[in-house]
């Protein structure tokens, strides 16, 4: 029976009501644990982490992440209380400045094409100038027109030299270089004629490496660095240069704040007062019930009231007011060590161990966590003490009938199991059938997991790397064991494992050992040499493809499988058991020149993930990521960290929120996502919304309709019933650019969303308002 729906939702405003990214939105997911910098104007005490920066606001104890940042990967902040601004340099040269809540990019640095490091050392301010100790030289910044000023070359005959740090002192300016301390009069002369620099060859090691200058107490400071290490600072009171400070072997910052000092140290902080005097030391932070030592910071601040803020690598920004110590970090996942990606309904799962080219371990603490509506929850050791005594978190499964209820392989360390975030079982050689990897050391409960993965019955099938007997094993709902030996695979690596909707077992097999499939009952097995055939009418091709990386199957049952040789796609994998030899195929891209171009065949295709339109998101070891058509004939994006915000071009791990869409995307340098235009389709049109609605006159990006059932035929009218646009949905979602049928930006007025499903038997109607 045709079934007619009527959603009369008026003049909703779903944008003020409900939160949803924007088509083609990227949002980075990175850890904000590990700090690089600290600096504070005012009540805001601003922290850079190698995930992004954020400010602790002192008056309403709040902790506020800046989201609007032209880049990623901080080197460096500096705040300039005299121009009421900071600026932010990346480890790309990238500069922003942020003053008033408007970023202002300069992007010169990273532009300019210079052979050399570029990398922004330390930033100085001089009234409205920022001047920029980088790899190649001084770049001065004038604040006041966000503009680059002057680059000042100052190696022998004018070249490139590594400036690490300025100072202004006594009327001269100071650089703290690779080769020595240089010096040249603030006024008076012309800095970009390199003689205008000297040499400060009084300085003890003149010549030599000094990486830190700091004007404290009516002296010039400069720290010597030695590549064997043994750092010393040495003062400078305007006639003579005497020893300051040799206590630390290894100086990371100085600062002068008021009447202090602050040194800081690979694992500790010193602080000396206007006479050289040592008042304070800090060595280790009380955090609750945890004592840290060591501790590693990065950089201190001393604020007017006394608070020391420490930005520290593991602990984020320390607060210290004199008795007691405090972490602050916004929510985020502890590290950014990305190998595996699951996706869950809403939730994402990501470990974080790993394993060599040559699979052995690549000894990561023990660690995995969740991304759930927002909010990451972490576990390792620090929260479960049964996470230790291991490493290397490889691959999570959940259970498919309660999300609470988890399996976490790791390489090396068993198969543990955790329901409602608490730890219930970690099942080794010990205790289960499971078989240690070193049968040589048979009280080693040294049990290497590849993959996991659960059937339509609820059985969760593991294979394992063992050297005899049984490789992949069964445990069901109900506790119980089943083993079954891969014979010809005993004494190898095996891989990710995927349970298809035939519940066959496919199970990659790396270093060129191809793919070893097991049926539904475990009795069926064949070693599967991947080979693609391709015919031209005159031609047969056979390619081997057996050094495997990635799999997944796609919306029609057709297991895709990424090799170091692009991509093999076995179309109707259940012929495997009546076929021999059984060809896989290989996708070609239509370059529209007559000749077959099989997909990615010169990439390695280390991750792949299907979104809600069936289409393929393929990820490479060395080339970023592709969004490729239904079969694989059409390329339709390709994202770089070149051309996109992408964070690498080292894919480790794919995965695809179906409800929304997003598409996360794990890096060698962390994880981030792509909000795509297509999610999973709905089997009725319940919860279709349009956002956002209103379209405001100053909203110039895509109009999503999304909760539409898959391949959704979409028509979009004005209230007189005049075709506006129309589409087709990518499984559950379609958008709009705001456009008519002529390219021109629709008028201001209330619009019709016609929704069928391909069989015509559902329609659905909803309205959007549009304000030219």
């Amino acid at each position: 029976m045709r079934k007619f729906v009527l959603s009369l939702l008026g003049l909703i405003v779903w944008s003020a009501t409900y939160s949803q990214s924007i088509l083609g939105e990227w949002k980075d997911y990175l850890s904000y644990s590990n700090a690089v910098k600290v600096d504070a104007s005012g009540n805001k005490v601003y922290c850079a982490t190698e995930g992004g920066l954020y400010y602790f606001d002192t008056e309403d104890n709040s902790l506020n992440k800046v989201n609007n940042l032209s880049d990623f990967g901080i080197q460096t902040i500096a705040y300039s209380s005299e121009n009421n601004l900071l600026v932010v340099a990346y480890s790309n040269s990238n500069i922003d400045i942020l003053k008033d809540g408007n970023v202002i990019n300069l992007s010169d640095i990273k532009r300019k094409s210079i052979t050399g490091d570029k990398t922004i050392n330390n930033i100085t301010f001089r009234g409205s100038n920022a001047y920029l100790a980088s790899g190649f030289g001084i770049v001065v910044v004038n604040l006041d027109k966000s503009e680059i000023k002057d680059t000042y070359f100052i190696g022998a005959d004018g070249g490139q030299l590594a400036v690490n740090d300025v100072a202004f002192f006594q009327g001269m300016i100071y650089a703290a270089t690779e080769k020595g301390v240089l010096k040249a009069p603030e006024s008076g002369a012309n800095l970009l004629d390199y003689t205008s620099w000297m040499e400060e060859d009084l300085v003890p090691h003149a010549g030599e490496r000094f990486i830190q200058l700091e004007v404290h107490s009516e002296r010039l400071i400069a720290t010597y660095s030695p590549s064997n290490g043994g750092d010393e600072s040495f003062g400078f009171d305007g006639s003579s240069w005497s020893s300051y400070y040799s206590g630390m072997n290894e100086v990371l910052e100085m600062r002068s704040t008021g009447n202090y000092l602050s040194i800081t140290g690979k694992y500790e902080v010193v602080l000396l007062d206007a006479g050289n005097v040592m008042v304070g030391k800090i060595n280790s932070y009380q955090l609750g019930e945890q004592v840290v030592n060591p501790i590693y910071p990065k950089s201190t601040f001393i604020a007017a009231d006394g608070m020391i803020w420490i930005a520290d690598r593991g602990n984020a920004l320390v607060g210290y007011d004199g008795n007691q110590f405090e972490s602050m970090v916004p929510n985020g996942p502890v590290d950014n060590h990305t190998f595996s990606l699951t996706a869950a309904g809403s939730d994402l799962w990501v470990t974080a161990g790993g394993r060599t080219n040559v699979w052995n371990n690549s000894w990561m603490a023990p660690g995995f966590r969740r991304l759930r509506g927002g909010e990451w929850t972490n576990f390792s050791k620090k929260e479960i003490p049964e996470l230790d005594n291991f490493w290397d978190v490889v691959c999570v499964a959940v259970d498919p009938n309660d999300p609470d209820h988890i399996f976490v392989g790791s390489w090396g360390g068993g198969l543990l199991e955790f329901r409602n975030d608490e730890f219930v079982v970690r099942y080794t050689n010990k205790n289960s059938p499971l078989q240690s990897a070193l049968p040589q050391q048979p009280d080693e409960p040294f049990t290497r997991i590849g993959g996991l993965d659960f059937d339509s019955e609820g059985n969760l099938w593991i294979n394992t790397w063992a050297v005899s007997g049984n490789n992949l094993h069964k445990l069901s709902p109900a506790g119980e064991w089943e083993s079954f030996s891969m014979t010809e695979v005993l004494g190898k690596a095996t891989g990710q494992l995927l349970v298809n909707s035939d519940d066959d077992k496919w199970i990659l097999v790396p270093r060129n050992n191809n793919a070893y499939v097991v049926d539904k009952t475990g009795t069926n097995k064949k070693r599967l040499a991947v080979t693609s055939y391709f015919s031209n009418g005159q031609d047969e091709i056979r390619t081997e493809m057996s050094d495997l990386y990635s799999i997944a199957e796609d919306k029609e049952g057709a297991i895709w499988v990424g090799t170091s040789v692009g991509v093999a796609v076995y179309n109707n994998p259940s012929r495997i058991w009546n076929t021999n030899p059984f060809y896989a195929s290989r996708p070609g891209l239509d370059l529209k020149d007559g000749i077959y171009h099989p997909l990615l065949s010169t990439e390695t295709v280390t991750a792949i993930a299907v979104d809600g339109a069936n289409r393929k998101w393929l990820g490479t070891k060395n080339s970023g990521v592709y969004l490729v058509s239904e079969s694989g004939e059409e390329e339709i994006l390709h994202f770089t960290a070149e051309n996109s915000p992408l964070l690498s071009n080292s894919i480790t791990a794919l995965a695809i929120n179906d409800k929304s869409g997003e598409v996360f995307i794990g890096t060698d340098k962390g994880l981030i996502s792509y909000q795509s235009d297509a999610n999973e389709g709905n089997n009725t049109y319940s919860n279709v919304y349009v956002y956002p609605n209103p379209v405001r006159e100053t909203y110039d990006g895509p109009v999503t309709i999304t909760g539409l059932i898959a391949d959704t035929d979409i028509k979009i009218t004005d209230i007189s019933g005049n075709l506006v646009y129309k589409t087709t949905s990518l499984g559950g979602q379609a958008s709009w650019d705001g456009r008519n049928l002529n390219g021109n930006r629709v008028k201001t007025g209330v619009y019709l969303v016609l929704c069928n499903d391909k069989q015509g038997n559902e329609t659905h109607i909803t309205k959007l308002l549009f304000i030219h």
